[in-house]
């Protein structure tokens, strides 16, 4: 296996779970542009159409399209695999881009709202890749979004009110993606499919950057870097990890964070 060749997704079939998200939607561009066919399952009915007339925009001659589809529901992820996999016969990869927050405080949290974010954030993460795994071939690949807030706390002392500090149901589901990733490994191990996480630190909606760029400022100072995450630089990885480059990969969770979570 050349390099030259070991990042090309040709012939692939990746499910993007969020893939018309703020950071879904480039991970799905770097896939097509790769050569992979994706087929994006997101929530939100109204962003489908228009994600994907910009992908082909984007990426001439991409095979790209996408269906409505809730995390929530069981038969509604069955419903994803199984007709992605009647409509292009096989399933490569599969990238879990979905969370659910209330963003209340801690104080103000109802045990009912903490459920419904752990219905997405965690037993909705294991059913998809359960299902997806079972649709795989040996030489597949799961990549799961944790997050740098699964990994660390925030720094309540950043959060200056009104804002609040990042909401704790939000930690707690990424913290259970890692534990998640490496189980799964383990289990589809002698299967040879591998399951990675990848962990986005501070990429913050552009609404955030023009509302609030003090806010911003003291993101920027607590990274290596010295900079916020464009909305693109988590693509890679992900595409990396779904690709022959990374053959001999499994259960990790990949920090794409400027070194905020190294010191």
């Amino acid at each position: 296996m050349s390099m030259k060749n070991a990042f090309d997704l040709s012939g692939r079939v990746v499910i993007v779970a969020g893939g018309a998200g703020f950071l879904g939607t480039p991970v799905c561009e770097t896939l097509l542009r790769q050569g992979a066919t994706v087929i994006i399952g997101d929530m939100k009915a109204e962003r489908l159409a228009p994600t994907v007339e910009a992908l082909k925009g984007l990426v001439p001659g991409a095979n790209v399209s996408a269906v409505q589809f809730n995390a929530a529901d069981e038969a509604s992820i069955h419903a994803l695999v199984d007709n992605t996999v009647r409509d292009h016969g096989r399933l490569d990869g599969f990238v879990n881009a979905t969370f659910f927050s209330v963003g209340k405080k801690v104080e103000d949290l109802t045990a009912e709202e903490f459920d419904k974010a752990n219905r997405v954030n965690v037993t909705a993460s294991f059913l998809m890749a359960r299902k997806a795994a079972g649709a795989m071939k040996p030489g597949a690949s799961i990549v799961m979004f944790a997050s740098m807030y699964g990994l660390v706390s925030p720094d309540p002392k950043m959060y200056i009110p009104p804002m609040n500090p990042n909401p704790i149901e939000y930690g707690a589901g990424k913290a259970a993606m890692v534990q998640i990733t490496k189980y799964l490994a383990a289990h589809y191990g002698p299967r040879n499919i591998r399951v990675n996480a990848v962990a986005p630190g501070p990429f913050p909606f552009q609404s955030t950057r023009d509302q609030e760029p003090d806010f911003c400022k003291r993101l920027m100072a607590r990274t290596m870097l010295g900079r916020l995450g464009r909305q693109d630089e988590l693509a890679g990885t992900v595409a990396y990890l779904l690709s022959d480059a990374s053959s001999y990969v499994t259960g990790i969770c990949v920090s794409v964070d400027g070194g905020w979570t190294q010191w």
